[in-house]
């Protein structure tokens, strides 16, 4: 089957093109590339040495034909009863895809289409797993009953000052009802995160435990398989709606987030966010269709280790596991597996709130994810979240210096600057596998934050500093560039002094007005997003009676000047209108409301702790990380779309939240911790 001439339209670029996103890929032909993967759609892709057009990037030729290749194998594999040729799989994706909208529907369509096959699946066997359900809770409930004088689970902080659960509501539901021993410590269960009984937190904990151990000590992927498929049965049994993204399918979807790799949790309340391209689930960053992950590290501030082994069995992998931590949230019994460190704070009022992982996989190749979640299991459910996954970084030859593999925004030598600063030994095997891995396909900038003071040239490596350097080197912006606006956006408010000219107007706007165009300009007009309280009172949250917006009514009576830039929390275009942001981002965008010249996805929020205070030194309590979007390594452009244009080459960035922006109404304010004593009352 031949592919006709008008079959796709060529991209205008030809052998020029750089894009690395299926989506363009099917829109238009590539020729060039299409030739190079003739008899290259399995293995391997072996470039030769010499080419038949120009290219000035192999590296980048290379990451081209890789997505394209996955593309064409997807709809090979779909098509097993008609092998096709690389012409017509060409022609295949074209008719399924004349535009960017029919390729996103035919993605929803596919995860459709699968999610139905497993129902009529799995409701074809549905008497058989109850009852092997049934038999396998019975048994674990009853070794549970024998060993019940465990110790009592304790309480944890959260970060909003409710108290976080213990384990989550999944690990807490499974296979209890099936026992009448855990019919009693399962009675006064409360679908409240904050009141669980200590003897119910045993009991669940308890359960969990077995589950995991069980899980530990499979030593296939098919007995893994069976372990998970029967815990998915037992919560559902209880009671339990689980809404799980099946394995072994977010490899394309990564491919289609390219170039920007940003994603939003999804939002199990809002339906609307399942089937968008760039919503994620926790189990899919560690999906098997990625890679075997045989080691992992995790750094973050608030973890429930149950919830977060419960992930990992969702998504059928099975590894060694390193968490450095600011506060535990469960009492789980470890496995051998599992290595917990904290983190001791040097300073009083700082805090570990990075949330940074590295997962490294069989054929000890890495990736890096950042995001703003802690490690329970509100902060992925109805909460608005996001994060960065970056490519497969692949193990360096042995013969390679330690300057090889190095990105052009020089990532790795910041990760490696990042995690030596913890000064902790059994961090050495991470930042050796970090230093042996290639970086060379990372786009975007880490920007972090270490507790203490910062001298020198070493004081643009953290905080404002690294961001005021990175865009003073990096960001274009037009000569109305005073007109673009400064939107911050974070789900706390730290401190920041009697007035706009105490620390905002003094050190950040300075600081994210940097550009590389030098001279005297004005400062920009600074907009700052966070949640009021009507925002809160139509969230999910307020459902719960959860929160994770630390920002007390104490310190907003010594600073009410910020409502004067104050703007509302709204994201109905996404479908996260009601789901609180957790989220931190920091833009600036233009006053048509059409582009963006960087974009600071972090875990700090608006606050001196976090992004340091520049006086004689730069002095920073916190912990924190970050990255930071320039169109100049990333679409090779001077600004990122915000919204479709006519230019199929340059992908629309997805910002977080609605525009244009809305002021806060007249009798409105900003949510603050009391407000939920007042709920507790009513």
């Amino acid at each position: 089957m031949a592919m006709s001439s008008t079959a796709k339209k060529p991209c205008p670029f030809m052998e020029k093109c750089y894009r690395k996103n299926p989506i363009h890929f099917s829109e238009m032909s590539h020729p060039h590339l299409e030739k190079l993967l003739i008899n290259q759609l399995d293995g391997t892709i072996e470039i030769p040495k010499v080419l038949h057009f120009a290219c000035n990037d192999r590296s980048q030729l290379l990451d081209q034909l890789k997505v394209l290749q996955m593309v064409l194998r997807k709809e090979r594999e779909k098509n097993q009863d008609n092998p096709l040729t690389i012409s017509s799989l060409s022609s295949e994706i074209q008719s399924l895809s004349t535009a960017t909208s029919d390729i996103k529907e035919d993605l929803k369509e596919k995860v459709e289409r699968h999610k139905n096959a497993m129902l009529q699946k799995k409701q074809d066997k549905l008497k058989q797993m109850d009852a092997e359900a049934q038999a396998l809770s019975k048994a674990l409930i009853n070794k549970d009953c024998e060993s019940s004088e465990g110790t009592k689970a304790k309480k944890r902080s959260q970060e909003s000052s409710s108290a976080a659960p213990s384990v989550t509501n999944k690990m807490k539901r499974m296979s209890i009802e099936s026992s009448s021993c855990a019919k009693d410590s399962q009675r006064n269960i409360s679908d409240s995160q904050s009141s669980s009984t200590s003897n119910e937190q045993n009991a669940s904990s308890k359960t969990a435990t077995s589950i995991m151990d069980m899980y530990q000590a499979c030593d296939s992927e098919k007995t893994r398989k069976e372990v998970r498929k029967r815990a998915i049965q037992m919560m559902r049994h209880s009671g339990y709606t689980v809404s799980v993204v099946e394995p072994g399918e977010f490899a394309l979807k990564y491919a289609f987030s390219a170039p920007y790799h940003l994603f939003f949790t999804r939002i199990e309340k809002s339906k609307e966010t399942y089937n968008q391209q760039f919503s994620i689930t926790f189990p899919e960053i560690l999906d098997r269709s990625l890679g075997e992950i045989v080691n992992s590290l995790h750094i973050n501030f608030m973890v429930d280790v149950g919830w977060l082994c419960l992930q990992y069995l969702l998504a059928g992998q099975c590894t060694d596991m390193m968490i450095l931590y600011g506060d535990r949230v469960d009492s789980e019994k470890l496995g051998s597996n599992i290595t917990m460190i904290h983190v001791d704070m040097p300073l009083l009022f700082g805090c570990h709130h990075s949330k940074i992982m590295i997962l490294q996989y069989k054929d000890d190749g890495i990736r890096v994810v950042v995001s703003t979640a802690n490690l329970y299991s509100d902060d992925w459910e109805n909460r608005t979240q996001g994060l960065w996954i970056s490519p497969h970084l692949p193990k360096l030859p042995e013969s390679a210096s330690n300057i090889d593999g190095e990105s052009p925004t020089d990532f790795k030598k910041d990760l490696v600057m990042y995690l030596s600063k913890y000064r902790q030994p059994a961090l050495t095997q991470w930042i050796w596998a970090v230093r042996r891995a290639d970086f060379s396909a990372v786009n975007v900038f880490l920007v972090a934050s270490v507790p203490g003071s910062h001298k020198d040239v070493e004081a643009d490596f953290w905080g404002h500093k690294k961001l005021a350097y990175v865009l003073s080197r990096h960001a274009t912006l037009p000569p109305d560039a005073p007109q673009w606006p400064i939107v911050a956006q974070s789900s706390s408010i730290g401190k920041l002094g009697p007035n706009f000219e105490s620390w905002l107007s003094r050190d950040i706007i300075p600081c994210m007005s940097r550009e590389t165009t030098k001279g005297l300009k004005s400062h920009p007009n600074f907009k700052f997003i966070f949640p009021s309280i009507e925002n809160y009172k139509h969230s999910f949250d307020c459902q719960n009676l959860s929160c994770c917006l630390p920002y007390s009514a104490q310190v907003h009576s010594k600073q009410q000047w910020i409502e004067s830039y104050l703007y509302q929390w709204r994201a109905k275009r996404t479908g996260r209108d009601r789901a609180i942001p957790h989220i931190k981002s920091y833009t600036r965008i233009s006053p048509d409301l059409k582009s963006i010249p960087w974009f600071v996805l972090t875990s700090a929020n608006l606050s001196k702790a976090a992004w340091g205070v520049e006086r004689s030194i730069h002095y920073i309590m916190s912990y924190e990380a970050g990255v930071i979007f320039i169109p100049k390594f990333i679409t090779k452009t001077t600004t990122f779309p915000i919204e479709d244009e006519e230019d199929p080459a340059v992908p629309v960035f997805p910002i977080p939240y609605d525009l244009p922006l809305r002021r806060y109404d007249s009798s409105d304010s900003p949510f603050v911790s009391e407000f939920l004593n007042t709920l507790g009352r009513t």
